[in-house]
């Protein structure tokens, strides 16, 4: 993925006394419109729950956007409960006439604070905003012409918007809603409990009013319908929440067009240094022929967007994998143990479930006590198939199956439908891995891909480093944790990639028998207000089964907070990007600790004292950690298995205090470890669920074996 930041010209704007009472990050919301046509520059309003004064950079998960903050005044912006739609910040935003369609994330940088997420859509058609005045009937019904994006508001309960265009008998429609699509990332989406994204309803109405197509959810809760128009007419597309619900929250974006609609390129991936004929898999296609479809080289591993010229012009893009490794295509067939198509890992299979209840089969070789992992993609690329995956012996005994894919071992963890198996074979032989669908749907449309490749020794990485906020001379804490793969037990070296100049990383491995480390953020004295999108990745040295050691890099997995329901309510979401700014000023200007470094003896005791410095005026009480907690839950943890933090520590300071003591304790049976670096985590809650979060001076903690 790439990680480009576009960077603004700087507002200088003085900040509100308000604004400056307490530091949070700013908690965006929406953007209205929530589309802009590639090749345009648009104006939009971004909402956000404190204020985005003298913004001076905007990022997204991917290059060539550029996005510029318009207002030239100070505006308050507060925070007045959960369900606040916040406050509209005016942008410029300027699409290249290239730039990739799709729902890219977005996040801004201020003076004063980084932000959490926000969506824009790249579109390739018009943007047509929903008008002020009444359109909520057919008779009401706002006059467009297609194609085009629709973009409004879903504003209040019981609203339902209606937009009419003209058609012609034999016309094919295509219809799409992003609605959650272009929300799911937003930290703070709850309307009332259990009302969070909206849950669009798309209804075409015909001529005589008549429903003419109807669909609920299609790419997950957005909604998507494609017909042939029945007679010349006026025409009219209704969108409302199933519910009836609604928010200032609900944007959506309603794509309208009379062209061709492609799901997917049939296969989906290419192999370096090769090309390959593909056909186009859709809607409204009169007919089809095969296009070449040639690997990007030095893009291995990499999902390219890719058009079809069809008769009616082009189509929308889909995305289509140059892949280092085989590929087998396999469109019909291999639908049975005695039809498996052999294949060699590792590789990649592009398939097809054509048949109701249904699957496909493929053989492959094993060797005893090797581990294999299999991985389908298909509901991440926006294809209906809901992945199953099992692994069968040569008598057609089921030896191992697995559904959805569990996103991250902490708590408040997500799951796909993209399923993900790994197979350890009890016996050198022939195995059969097979792929269908969960409620045994199938048809043109259930493409998938299928990764299929040797596994070895291997770890996950995941963590808490969503965002992170240093003022010049301060530090903040983030949490790294692997999931130990294949008995992989050696140590990972964790590292960041992109930080702002004058920010460094303290030197940070988790070593054998741990699972997780500090990420201990610096910036130095004279750093530069700055920010930047980063990386997190760890490194470990491997030995495969029969094969040499070597290195391998795995990326961390990046997910976002989602405040659900009450105060406690939260869930962990699947984001791309994560950002590191330096900032002015802080609530705290400083934590120090002593000692510099601390040697536990096995069921021993050691005294940590802190030192808190606040900004002038700061009066804020500060919560003392050493992991990373929301209530009970914990989604990062530093110290060594068998090390806790004492009951007698202080972990409370109030306005008028500055100073208190952690008590480390360390088990008859702890993890023995040498110079480990750790350090207190400070936070000063903003709201109840919204802190800025500092670390102290590093601490080199070190615990002795046991005798």
């Amino acid at each position: 993925m790439h990680r480009i930041i576009s960077v603004t010209v700087l507002v200088t704007l003085v900040m509100s006394d308000a604004a400056l009472a307490k530091v949070g990050f700013r908690q965006l919301t929406t953007i209205h419109p929530v589309a802009v046509q590639r090749g345009t520059e648009q104006q939009v309003r971004l909402r956000s729950n404190y204020t985005l004064d003298g913004a001076y950079a905007t990022f997204f998960d991917r290059p060539g956007i550029t996005m510029t903050l318009v207002e030239t005044e100070p505006i308050e912006a507060p925070r007045k409960n959960r369900a606040s739609v916040g406050t509209p910040f005016r942008f410029n935003v300027d699409v290249p006439e290239d730039q990739p369609t799709g729902v890219y994330e977005l996040r801004v940088a201020t003076p004063q604070a980084v932000s959490s997420i926000s969506h824009l859509l790249v579109t390739d058609y018009p943007v047509v905003e929903e008008s002020s005045d009444g359109n909520d009937s057919p008779d009401s019904a706002q006059q467009v012409s297609i194609p085009a994006a629709v973009c409004g508001v879903c504003e209040k309960n019981e609203d339902v918007d209606c937009f009419r265009f003209s058609g012609v008998a034999g016309q094919r429609i295509t219809a799409q809603v992003y609605a959650q699509r272009v929300t799911e990332c937003i930290h703070i989406m709850l309307v009332k409990h259990p009302i969070y994204h909206m849950n669009p309803l798309l209804t075409l109405l015909g001529p005589s009013g008549q429903i003419v197509a109807e669909n609920d959810n299609f790419y997950g809760g957005d909604s998507f319908l494609h017909c042939e128009l029945p007679d010349d007419g006026e025409y009219v597309v209704q969108i409302r929440d199933v519910r009836f619900a609604g928010s200032e929250k609900f944007s959506y974006c309603v794509e309208l067009s009379d062209r061709p609609f492609l799901k997917a390129m049939f296969p989906m991936a290419v192999q370096q240094g090769s090309s390959v004929e593909a056909m186009p898999v859709g809607f409204g296609f009169e007919e089809v022929s095969p296009v070449e479809l040639t690997a990007i080289d030095d893009q291995p591993g990499v999902w390219q967007p890719t058009r079809y010229e069809s008769a009616n012009g082009p189509t929308n893009e889909v995305p289509v994998l140059t892949s280092p490794h085989p590929q087998y295509v396999v469109g019909a067939g291999s639908d049975s143990l005695e039809s498996a198509i052999p294949i060699e890992l590792p590789c990649g299979v592009s398939g097809r479930v054509e048949t109701t209840d249904g699957a496909q089969y493929f053989a492959f070789d094993a060797v005893k006590g090797n581990v294999y992992r299999f991985e389908v993609e298909a509901d991440r690329h926006g294809l209906p198939l809901d992945s199953v995956i099992e692994v069968f012996n040569s008598d057609g005994a089921l030896l191992s199956e697995a559904d959805d894919s569990s996103g991250s071992p902490h708590a408040w963890s997500y799951t796909s439908k993209d399923s993900t198996l790994r197979f350890q074979a009890p016996a050198d032989g022939q195995y059969f891995v097979s792929v269908r669908d969960l409620n045994g749907g199938a048809g043109d449309h259930y493409v998938y891909y299928l990764r299929a490749e040797p596994g070895g020794p291997d770890f996950e990485l995941f963590g808490e480093y969503y965002y992170a906020m240093l003022a010049p001379g301060t530090r903040m804490l983030w949490f790294a944790g692997i999931k130990r793969l294949n008995g992989f037990d050696g140590p990972v070296k964790i590292g960041i990639e992109g930080l702002p100049a004058g920010v460094e990383m303290t030197p940070a491995t988790i070593p054998a028998g741990m699972n997780h480390c500090a990420l201990i953020l610096t910036a130095q004295e004279d750093a530069e207000i700055d920010a930047g999108l980063v990386r997190v990745f760890g490194k470990a040295n491997v030995t495969p089964p029969d094969e040499s050691p070597r290195e391998i890099i795995r990326d961390g997995i990046v997910t976002c907070e989602l405040q659900q329901g009450g105060g406690s309510a939260q869930l962990r979401w699947p984001c791309k990007t994560q950002i590191v700014g330096v900032t002015q000023p802080l609530d705290l200007v400083s934590v120090e600790t002593s000692p510099t470094s601390i040697n536990l003896q096995p069921g021993g005791r050691a005294e940590i004292k802190v030192k808190v410095v606040r900004k002038e005026g700061n009066s804020d009480p500060v919560s003392l950690a050493m992991s990373h907690l929301y209530v009970t839950n914990s989604s990062g943890e530093q110290l060594p298995p068998g090390v806790s933090l004492s009951g007698d520590s202080r972990t409370q300071l109030k306005g008028d205090e500055s100073e208190a003591t952690i008590i480390l304790e360390a088990a008859k049976d702890a993890l023995p470890v040498s110079d480990l670096p750790i350090a207190v985590m400070a936070r000063v809650y903003v709201t109840y669920n919204i802190s800025t979060n500092y670390a102290s001076s590093p601490i080199s903690l070190t615990v002795s074996p046991s005798k």
